[in-house]
Parts: structure tokens; sequence; C-alpha cells
């Protein structure tokens, strides 16, 4: 991954599946993150690290961060969408949003950015190796970490039984690492954005997801995908016709889709996140509506 900086491997993975037209909390939380990634790429990707000096600069500079405005944001968005579209690795697709029942009679202009999906699967895998298995972890990896972390992307790289061995390995590394204890222990993350998001109720610093009922993450969690409804009559077919007419259908709207073995049962994969079909009926306006509800699928 060297061809790529630390921001960059952080924005082909924060960006994917983000609006590329609207300002959303979780998109502002990814800018965020670019602007982190460049200042780490500054202050500590560095030959010569003085970590007093550091230390200081990262706390006044994140404070910063955290108060970033939308004019600067979109700044840092156009920059990085730029150089990674230059680069053939990022381009814009129809939002899957616009296939939802309540917006696809609306002709919004719904769009999103999608990550070459081989450049994003060799970084989240180079990071989990790193991370999940023994051996040393270099400090962009632990900075890349901690930048997911920030941003609510954790939850799309790792699963519940994984997230606890991540915690206790970078607990691990902040003691044994000055450097990865100054960023561990920093956020630049805002409290009144997660507010916003209505997370189930928060515990001693751990946070519930709403899509896995029950289990207590170790991550402050912010919603960056939603459950889509796309009306359409599949008459007469099995499970797995109606799963196959979900996939023409997306791919007609210009996503890459395909099925996805998980244990015992078959996920889509669309573009580069994982969906459950679920085959239902809604009423609108007291007219049932049959067709399919795609539910995002976290690790």
């Amino acid at each position: 991954m060297n061809e790529y900086t630390l921001s960059q491997q952080y924005a082909l993975v924060g960006l994917d599946g983000q609006d590329s037209i609207h300002t959303t909390t979780a998109k502002s939380a990814v800018c965020r993150g670019i602007a982190a990634a460049k200042l780490l790429e500054r202050l500590i990707l560095s030959d010569h690290l003085d970590l007093e000096a550091v230390k200081e600069e990262l706390e006044a500079e994140f404070k910063e961060i955290r108060g970033i405005g939308r004019k600067e944001a979109h700044g840092l968005e156009t920059e990085m969408a730029e150089v990674l579209k230059a680069r053939g690795v990022l381009d814009e697709i129809p939002d899957i949003l616009a296939c939802d029942i309540n917006y696809s009679s609306m002709n919004m202009d719904l769009r999103t950015y999608r990550s070459d999906g081989t450049e994003y699967q060799r970084i989240v895998e180079g990071v989990r190796a790193e991370i999940l298995e023994d051996g040393a972890v270099t400090l962009e990896c632990a900075c890349l970490v901690w930048l997911f972390r920030e941003s609510g992307c954790i939850h799309d790289i790792f699963s519940v039984q994984e997230q606890e061995r991540l915690s206790a390995r970078m607990i691990e590394l902040a003691a044994q690492d000055p450097v990865v204890r100054v960023v561990w222990n920093s956020d630049i993350y805002r409290w009144t954005e997660k507010l916003s998001q209505q997370l189930l109720g928060a515990k001693k610093n751990f946070f519930k997801n709403p899509y896995m009922e029950g289990v207590n993450l170790l991550f402050p969690f912010l919603d960056r995908r939603q459950a889509v409804f796309i009306d359409f009559v599949v008459l007469g077919t099995n499970v797995a016709g109606r799963r196959l007419a979900m996939m023409t259908y997306l791919s007609e709207k210009g996503h890459y889709v395909e099925e996805a073995k998980n244990g015992s049962e078959t996920l889509l994969k669309v573009d580069n996140y994982y969906y459950r079909v679920f085959p239902m009926t809604r009423v609108y306006y007291k007219i049932p509506v049959q067709g399919a509800n795609l539910v995002p699928v976290y690790r």
C-alpha cells in the first residue's frame, strides 16, 4: 500500500458509499478524518519526531479539526476526491438510496462515491491482517485504525468479536509505544453528532449497534448506511428467484452486485457493502406494495 499516502488510504475506505453531493453527518466525520490523516502524515509519519512537541501540536490541531466548518470540509472532500478519481480508484454512481420507494419517484439527484473494489479490499484486509494477527503493527496501520474509529468505519471492517481483539491489541500497543498512545487517546468526533444519530444508549462509553441488537460495542457507532425498500413484483418465485430479480434491478441501476455466502445464508454484496434481502409487503396510502427490504450487514 506504499503507493497511497495515509490520507488516500483512509479516504478510499471512508468516502466509499458516502453521498457525493449533499452534506451528511457521516461524510462530515470522514472529512475531519481526512484533515486528521494529513496532519498525521506531516507530524508522526516522518523521520524526525519530537514526541513532546508532536503531542502539543496534535492536541491543538485536533481541537481545530473538531471545529471544521462545512466550507472547509467540502474543500477537503473535493481535493481528495479529485486526486483519487485521477488515479482511477474512485467514481460516482447513483446512490442505492435512490432505489428506495420514498425517493425513486421524487426525481432527486442522489449520487454516492464508490471506491475501486480491489483497492478497497486490499487496504481493509491489510489492516485486518496486521491488527488481528500476532506480530508487529506499523504506525501507519495504527493511525488507520484510529481514523476508522473516529469516523464510524470500524463496524464495516471488524466483527463484534474482532472488535474485542482490536481493542485489546490497541491498548497493548499504546502501552508500548508513546506515539500510538498519544493518537489512540485523542478524538476528533463530535458528541452532538452522535446524539443526532439517535444512538441506542450510552453506558460507560459502550454503545449499542442498532443492527446487532443486544450487543455492546467498543467504539462509538455512526450510521453510515440505511435500509432500503424497493418495490417490485416477483410472483411465483422462491427466495433465490427474488434475490436474482433484486440483483438484476440493482445492476441496471449501475451497481456492482454479486451473491456472497455467509455461513448458511446468502447475502448480496452491492458495490463494497453487504446486505440481507427480506421480501415483504408494505402499505403506502392504504395500498399494499410488494417488494423487498435491503438491510445493511456489518461484519
